[in-house]
């Protein structure tokens, strides 16, 4: 292993549940490790106009000091959304979401990153993301927006070709006429994966070993990323054992020797094509709130005909996008509120405790934390007189647990 890219977030822990500030278990774990360090952020994205709060700020410059990484990563996409309805307040998503891809949105991602980078002092690199939405006849192409972000930001990028991948199977712009898009030597780092098709879509689902699709894409292009610094293979821990470590070190050479290429060859930089100024009636703030509000449940925006003709044809991706959202809560609950589900599925079953799950999600939006979203959701089953057995006892318990949150149990997935 020669890098060590760590997300955050992950290791942060709510003041008493409280998202007024936390404290990091993660210099503690890993700051006695040699290997070079980057962190890679799952909280508080580069793609929407909510700003980063003053104690996710605090938190990682914390984590940035004692650990000195070489750059530290966002993902170029939104979590969190400001109704359009005069309010302050501000609602998440409970999963990332695409940017607008318009020039307006090019300057809000630009302003984020430059800001990120002053108050950080270090590199910053953002994460090309993900889309399952159809692309809009206005909006900018997928590579012609990271391109515009990354030179008004003077930025790195982390280029998930995985990402990527799904993009092209789901419908939008190709691998190859992407990376013809962006400058290709501000590429610090490659994301690598392996997906999974569900619900007619390919998914970014971290499933598995890198296709050998993909495996050549990767090889074709590291020779030409004059900037590389690090290759990342990404599995979520689930999918490990079934996927075997023999066949993930067998795949972890095979990265090794396309990663000497980079070493090796000659880089070539070449200039790219202009990208193209398009003019686009969404703004970033209406774009977020409309999104927002279709896997929040909450009042939409009012938005013009072009807007609702695409959101009647995005309605696929956008159940997609609710069920992620929900399957993530519902993951997220399993370990914050153990002995509550584990009570609820002895009493009730797995669709009754779905349907009592569909039940808070229809009341409540998203938390920003996991330990809030778990407090709110046993207050929901405190208050509905749910009658089953024990049920009060194991919410007693988990309430407590919660309320002297650990740092060994830190969780913080609602990205």
């Amino acid at each position: 292993m020669h890098v060590l890219e760590l997300e955050p977030e992950t290791f942060w822990v709510p003041h008493r549940g409280q998202c007024q500030g936390f404290t990091s278990s993660l210099p503690g774990l890993i700051n006695h490790r040699s290997q070079p360090k980057l962190l890679h952020g799952v909280g508080a994205p580069f793609g929407g106009g909510v700003q980063q709060s003053a104690a996710h700020r605090a938190a990682l410059g914390r984590d940035i000091a004692a650990l000195q990484p070489a750059w530290i990563s966002d993902h170029l996409s939104f979590n969190q959304f400001a109704p359009m309805n005069g309010s302050t307040q501000t609602l998440a998503t409970g999963f990332f979401l695409p940017p607008a891809q318009c020039p307006d949105g090019v300057t809000q991602a630009a302003a984020q990153i430059r800001h990120r980078r002053a108050t950080t002092g270090v590199g910053v690199a953002f994460e090309t993301p993900v889309s399952y939405l159809p692309p809009r006849p206005t909006e900018m192409s997928d590579g012609d927006f990271a391109a515009q972000v990354a030179e008004a930001a003077d930025c790195g990028i982390v280029l998930d070709l995985h990402n990527l991948l799904c993009n092209e199977r789901n419908g939008r712009q190709s691998v190859e006429n992407f990376c013809a898009a962006i400058p290709l030597h501000r590429v610090w780092e490659i994301h690598v994966a392996g997906g999974e098709a569900q619900r007619g879509f390919w998914l970014d689902a971290h499933s598995g070993l890198v296709e050998p699709n993909l495996m050549a894409i990767l090889a074709e292009i590291v020779p030409h990323l004059p900037s590389l610094g690090a290759i990342i293979f990404e599995i979520q821990p689930d999918r490990v054992a079934s996927t075997g470590l023999p066949a993930i070190g067998k795949m972890l050479e095979r990265l090794n020797r396309i990663w000497e290429t980079a070493v090796r060859s000659a880089a070539v930089v070449t200039d790219n094509p202009a990208c193209t100024r398009t003019v686009d009636p969404v703004t970033p703030s209406l774009w977020e709130h409309a999104l927002g509000a279709a896997l929040t449940g909450t009042e939409p925006p009012a938005y013009p005909p072009e807007l609702a003709n695409w959101f009647h044809s995005a309605e696929p991706a956008l159940e997609l996008y609710r069920y992620l959202a929900q399957e993530g809560r519902a993951s997220a609950l399993v370990d914050t509120a153990p002995r509550t589900i584990r009570s609820l599925l002895t009493n009730m079953g797995e669709a009754r405790t779905r349907d009592v799950l569909g039940q808070f999600w229809r009341v409540a939006t998203p938390a920003y934390t996991s330990s809030e979203e778990a407090l709110a959701f046993l207050d929901f089953l405190s208050a509905g007189g749910f009658a089953e057995p024990r049920l009060d006892a194991d919410i007693a318990s988990d309430r407590s647990r919660l309320m002297h949150w650990g740092e060994e149990e830190a969780r913080m997935p609602f990205a």
